[in-house]
């Protein structure tokens, strides 16, 4: 791995950990410990502050569907980082078991002659940059224009950084597990492709077989163990999103009903691309995933020995059926799998709840209209 790969991976690292997104250090490592323990408070009071403020806007909030929708957004958005914190710490021991499978799996990769880890830098910094340029755009739109966009915008840029790192570090996860995954379907490949069928098998191809059947049990286990060491805050980054995509929409659609100024439409469409990236990526890697798990049981056909003894061709049929029941995919808490079937049902969701809206901004408009 070069020096790049390294550098980017270490200041994620760390980037992670000052958001209180990873979890605690053992009790061995008390200095650590004490100053991680300090972070999460900082944090805890930050998001006890923001819940403060949208307690304060509830009494303007019923002025308006604009105002409600808004001020439910930002709510949610602060249980949710508060929900985030509160997992990293809770789901230590699973993330845990993460650590030693994803171990063990790099292990039966290297049996293989599978060595080194995929290339990341070039696909996070391009995601986390379009991030930072959206909040620039952002920040400059309400230097100009005001508070009248959003009075919570800058005090709740920690917070939206919070939610947005999760995404980058889930994204990380799934390249990782996808490069393995990729790694495995290679080694077969090359195993599938050297196969005669109507030789008898080796011993060397028997063990190398039993290897990658056990390499593919370990990263169904990685997949596994993430889905459940981040399932909730996947499902909860999931509705806020969506929420957020709605919003968005709205106030989009309002600003060109009552053809308000161009800033305002494009600082509400930065705030969509802010989220839209991280989720969209997500999904394409999650399908990635489960592409090269269908793959490796296609592959798996080409390897039984018509002539091969009763054993191997066992064994055959046995990596074919875990590959069958045994799916590389990441789900929330089984409410949906990371795929791009999520993208469409997401968009068919915000465009139901958007038509919802519209429909309240109309009959609002209309008792304006007529208050008797």
């Amino acid at each position: 791995m070069n020096s790049f790969e390294c550098l980017t991976r270490r200041c994620l690292a760390g980037v992670f950990w000052l958001m209180g997104l990873v979890p605690l250090p053992p009790s061995s490592q008390p200095c650590s410990l004490l100053l991680s323990l300090a972070i999460r408070c900082c944090w805890i009071v930050y998001l006890v502050y923001l819940l403060a403020v949208g307690i304060g806007f509830w009494s303007v909030a019923t002025e308006s569907v604009g105002n409600v929708v808004g001020t439910m957004l930002f709510m949610g958005s602060t249980v949710l980082g508060l929900l985030l914190l509160l997992e990293s710490v809770l789901k230590q021991k699973t993330h845990g078991q993460l650590e030693d499978l994803r171990f063990q799996s790099q292990l039966q990769l290297q049996r293989l002659g599978r060595f080194g880890r995929g290339r990341q830098a070039a696909y996070l910094l391009p995601l986390i940059g379009t991030q930072f340029v959206c909040d620039l755009v952002r920040v400059l739109i309400s230097a100009e224009v005001g508070t009248m966009i959003s009075p919570v915008f800058l005090i709740s840029l920690p917070l939206m950084w919070l939610l947005r790192l999760r995404y980058v570090q889930l994204v990380q996860h799934v390249m990782d597990l996808n490069h393995r995954s990729l790694q495995l379907r290679r080694s077969l490949l090359a195993l599938a492709t050297g196969n005669d069928l109507w030789q008898p098998y080796g011993v060397q191809e028997w063990a190398q077989l039993q290897t990658l059947r056990k390499t593919y049990q370990r990263i169904f286990e990685c997949y596994e163990v993430l889905s459940d060491c981040y399932g909730w805050g996947m499902l909860g980054l999931h509705l806020a999103t969506s929420f957020e995509f709605v919003t968005n929409a709205y106030w989009m659609l309002t600003g060109l009903y009552e053809e308000q100024n161009l800033l305002i439409l494009t600082f509400n469409g930065a705030t969509a691309v802010d989220f839209g990236t991280p989720i969209a990526t997500l999904s394409w890697y999650g399908d990635a995933g489960a592409e090269n798990g269908r793959e490796i049981g296609c592959l798996i056909s080409k390897l039984v020995k018509p002539l091969g003894s009763r054993r191997y061709n066992h064994l055959v049929s046995e990596f074919s059926l875990q590959t069958l029941h045994q799916r590389f995919v990441v789900t929330a808490k089984d409410f949906f799998s990371l795929n791009l079937h999520l993208l469409s049902s997401m968009f068919a969701a915000v465009v139901t709840y958007l038509v919802i809206l519209i429909q309240f901004m109309f009959a609002e408009r209309s008792a304006n209209a007529y208050p008797g």
